[in-house]
This record gives C-alpha cells, structure tokens and sequence, in this order.
C-alpha cells in the first residue's frame, strides 16, 4: 500500500505543477452552456459571468467579455420592459465576438452609438447555422418585441441547417420535411468537472482539440467528407439552395417583420476576397456559389442585403486589417466599427431609429 501511494505521488505530482502552472497563463475559461430543452429552448450561457477568451498556443490573442443577465455575450443588460426601439442582431461567433474585448462588438458599438435613443441587442453563439438564427429572430421578436432585425450571414451556414449534415446538441435544424428540430443539450457531470482543469482547457479550446476531434469524427460519420465528388456537391448545394428556401419561407410568420424591416450582412470568403485570382476561383466551390444563391432570394423577395466585400476589400487596400489575427479570420475591433457603420446607414437601421444619427463610432 505504502509503495502504491508513494508511485501515485510520483505520478500526480508533475500533473499537479504543470496544472499549477497553466493557472498563471491566460488559459481562455467560457462560462458553461446552459441545457437547452423543452423549458429553455434558447442557446445561452451562464449570465452574469465575467470571462477570459483567449486563442492560439502562444496566447495571441486574450479578450475580458461578459455575459449578460440573458447569458448572452454582451456588456448590455437586457430590458424587454423597455419602448425605445430595438434591432436584433442574430448571428454566430461573428456577432458573439469573443476576440475583442467586451463593448468592442458590432452590436455594442451600434448600441453605444444611439446614446440612449434606441437599443441594438445581440442575439449569438459560436457555431450557430442559419436555421439557429430563424429561432434566434423569432426570439427575438416574442421575448424583447424587436422591431427590427439584422442578421450576420456566414458562408458555411446554409448546409449546416440541416439536421443530415450537423446535428449538434443546443441548435435548432430544418428536418426533410422543412419542419424545426431542436437538439436539446445538456453538460455532462465529467464534462462539468474536467472544463475546471486549466490544461485541459489549453488542449481544448487554445490548441483546438476539441474542433479537430469533432471534424474527425462528422468525418468519420460521413456528414463533412474530406473530399467531393462533382455529384456530392451537387447534392450538397440542392439541400443548402433548400434550406434557404425554408429559411425565407419561415422568416416572416416567425418574425412578423415585413421585409423592409430585416437587413441581411453577408460576410464573404475573406481569406479570398484580397486577391483577384483567389477570389475568382472562391467564386466555383461550395462556399463561393451558395451565398450568392442566398443574396439573389434576399433580394428578390424584397429584403436589404450588405455585402461586406467591397468594404473590406477597400480597407485592406489601406492597410486596414480586417481580422483579428493571422490565425483567426473573425472580426477585429476595426472589422465590428466597420460593419457598425455599414449598417448605421442601411435602410432599416434608419427605419428603426426614425432617422436618428448615431453619435461618432
């Protein structure tokens, strides 16, 4: 018993000093996911919780964020008691911004900017598809009566919707039939007792182990094949096309908005968009084709569409970068003040805010 104990010191011992030692380094810590089920259908955090996102092996980039009373990621408190009016924006990891720091985001700056006259409150979660940002909006709408809607478009978010290609617990998918299905979700107890560990949370969310192994295993499951046969894409861009025409079908009874009422921002390929010949050929895969598809039904169906290209093309041209860092493709604190302004002058921002000019960004 007694050597037992002596080899288990021996081995917990370097466990111990290396998690000791990780606790001094900025290790990101997200507060948990609530469950979501029948009772709380929404994706949301922990509220309340003051957080550190962080990236990268070396730390290249650490952000302070906080999660609301809603436990959504924002600096704003949520007031559905309040009558001045309110956009809605929903999106994904673009719109909850963990890289910048809290009231860095294009929704709390928009916020800001309104100095009192009006509310700009975001609805978000990393990873959501296009069907997630349906059930977000009509949220939107039932629990804070938005009056108007902005939602963040992302290039990989139409396949996604659908329950045959991602079916991850907490989101919302279109089923065959077009009917919604929520994927309830709920932290396990391990789960609950490992995320404590700092070198854990190292290995999983800096180095991103936890994407690779969730890539590998989707691939292993056949929903995100490596590679493509011409007949594969075709299939994939008949289903994505088709989950698009299931979104705009929704849209309107599950929002109440008219179209002139909800403005789409279509964020582009942007690691492609900064070279002509990359851009060009961008244009024939998967993530070129579909949100074109996607701005062509927007429009014709009479609904605002930003496409965010030409604005960052423009700023990388000066020498503006537009992504937070080499490794990671979102926003920056300059990407969110851009997108701010380009949707301070769209037509529904000033709709919604009766003209009101929005204070310097």
């Amino acid at each position: 018993m007694r050597n037992f104990i002596i080899n288990l010191g021996l081995l917990l011992t370097p466990l111990l000093l290396l998690e000791a030692a990780f606790r001094f380094l900025p290790v990101a810590y997200l507060p948990r996911i609530e469950p979501v089920n029948e009772s709380a259908p929404m994706a949301r955090f922990q509220p309340n919780v003051d957080f550190r996102w962080s990236r990268d092996w070396n730390f290249s980039v650490v952000t302070r964020k906080h999660t609301n009373n809603y436990g959504f990621v924002s600096a704003i408190d949520y007031r559905p008691e309040e009558r001045t009016p309110l956009l809605a924006i929903v999106g994904d990891s673009l719109v909850e911004a963990n890289q910048v720091n809290a009231g860095q985001s294009v929704g709390e700056v928009l916020h800001a900017a309104l100095d009192g006259k009006g509310r700009v409150y975001s609805f978000a979660i990393s990873g959501a598809p296009l069907s997630q940002y349906l059930a977000y909006a009509e949220y939107a709408r039932k629990e804070f009566r938005a009056d108007s809607l902005a939602i963040v478009v992302a290039p990989n978010d139409f396949d996604e919707s659908l329950l045959k290609y991602k079916s991850d617990g907490r989101f919302h998918y279109f089923n065959e039939d077009g009917s919604m299905k929520r994927v309830d979700y709920d932290l396990s107890g391990l789960k609950a007792v490992l995320r404590h560990s700092a070198v854990l949370r190292y290995v999983m969310q800096n180095m991103e182990a936890g994407q690779r192994l969730d890539q590998l295993w989707r691939g292993f499951q056949n929903k995100t094949p490596r590679t493509e046969t011409p007949e594969a894409l075709e299939k994939r861009l008949a289903d994505s096309r088709r989950a698009i025409d299931i979104f705009f079908e929704q849209l309107p009874a599950r929002t109440g908005l008219e179209p002139g009422r909800v403005v789409f921002v279509l964020d582009p390929l942007r690691r492609a968009i900064y070279s002509p010949a990359a851009w060009a050929e961008a244009q024939k895969s998967f993530y070129g084709r579909i949100p074109k598809y996607f701005a062509e039904q927007a429009r014709a169906r009479g609904y605002e569409a930003i496409d965010l290209t030409p604005v960052f093309v423009r700023s990388h041209k000066l020498g503006r970068t537009i992504e937070v860092a080499a490794t990671d493709s979102h926003w920056s604190v300059l990407g969110h003040k851009v997108v701010a302004e380009e949707l301070a002058r769209s037509k529904v921002f000033n709709r919604t805010f009766d003209g009101t000019h929005a204070k310097s960004f």
